[in-house]
């Protein structure tokens, strides 16, 4: 018995706990479905060989029988937790992203208010796991093109040295520069904006 699983991509993220068993078993395949960390819960379409059904309820469990037949369940985080801590524990930490802020036209210079940020970071790394980290600088508008693709990629490398200093082997960092083509803060061109003078620091 074949089941196919789909999760619905327009909605929130979720996250799906799955028991699969040898087909020669009476036992139903399981499907739970849990919400993120954040509250959200998405949505999983589970197909059999002959019945298609949706769960979109946090802690929902589908059940398929050998004969393609679905049943869902309510369920609750103990039971869940019951049923499925060992393997919960188990799972890597979900990727965690930081954004420290440039002064403007500042390669090296952080602003102020990045201080309680850094703060944040070198605590989620003193207890990641083997942490791998994607550092992406951006710019404000101001300048050329060309200015800011340098610009962003040198305050890329600046965050970077950071975090080599803080212990992060430099072969588990990677750095990237977008320059001002990915504002958070749309302005017209020429005009500054602290927000947009940032590194985007994901740890995962």
């Amino acid at each position: 018995m074949k089941v196919s699983i789909q999760s619905d991509r327009l909605r929130p993220a979720a996250l799906i706990v799955t028991t699969c068993l040898c087909a020669c078993s009476s036992t139903p395949d399981k499907i739970t479905l849990l919400p993120d960390p954040g509250g959200s819960v998405g949505a999983v379409v589970v197909k059999s060989v002959n019945t298609t059904q949706v769960i979109d309820t946090a802690y929902a469990q589908a059940s398929v029988a050998r004969n393609g037949a679905i049943e869902v369940t309510e369920g609750n985080p103990s039971d869940v937790q019951g049923r499925y801590g060992d393997l919960l524990a188990a799972r890597p930490p979900r990727p965690m992203t930081f954004t420290i802020n440039f002064l403007f036209d500042s390669a090296t210079q952080m602003a102020p208010d990045s201080a309680a940020t850094v703060t944040k970071l070198k605590t989620a790394l003193a207890t990641w796991p083997a942490p791998h980290l994607t550092v992406v600088g951006h710019t404000d508008s101001p300048g050329s093109v060309e200015f800011n693709d340098r610009l962003s990629i040198r305050r890329a490398q600046t965050v970077a040295a950071f975090l080599t200093k803080a212990g992060i082997p430099a072969q588990q960092i990677e750095t990237a520069g977008r320059g001002k083509r990915e504002p958070i803060v749309h302005t017209a061109d020429g005009v500054p904006s602290q927000m947009n003078r940032r590194v985007v620091i994901t740890i995962q």
